[in-house]
């Protein structure tokens, strides 16, 4: 019964917490627990008979600051960093975008042909096609009668 309350409870925080903030929002970032942080980078996973298609929101990063693997026949890791930009002056008043390193592994309900596997990054969508390994694919089975 507990783990079912503890989303509640940590919305409700979050909740609370940006209430709190616009309340006595004086232009000073207070910083959220790591918990309630979003996971990154947000992405979507959808399915067809010959492969996974795994799109992921990666604004700002070049093709060499994002590295894909696969491990297992059926876990992608997406890693990379997304750096802070130096030459940025002056006093900030809200830094939402996160920076540094980050790191998301996903374990696909089947396994999936490494050698095949498309990456590419486009206007800050990465876009990879994961090929099912040839026993995981579907397979037509004739039905013959006496």
């Amino acid at each position: 019964m507990t783990s079912r309350l503890l989303p509640g409870l940590w919305a409700g925080l979050d909740r609370l917490h940006g209430e709190m903030e616009r309340l006595f929002d004086w232009g000073v970032e207070v910083p959220r627990p790591l918990v309630l942080a979003p996971t990154f980078p947000p992405l979507n996973i959808r399915e067809d008979a010959e492969a996974f298609h795994l799109e992921a929101d990666l604004p700002g990063l070049t093709e060499d600051q994002v590295q894909v693997s696969v491990t297992n026949r059926n876990q992608v890791t997406i890693t990379g960093e997304r750096k802070l930009d130096e030459s940025l002056k002056g006093n900030w008043h809200r830094r939402e975008r996160g920076f540094g390193k980050f790191q998301r592994t996903l374990k696909l309900p089947a396994p999936i042909d490494a050698e095949k596997v498309e990456a590419k990054l486009d206007n800050g969508v990465l876009r990879l096609t994961l090929p099912k390994a040839e026993e995981a694919k579907p397979r037509r089975i004739s039905v013959k009668g006496e």
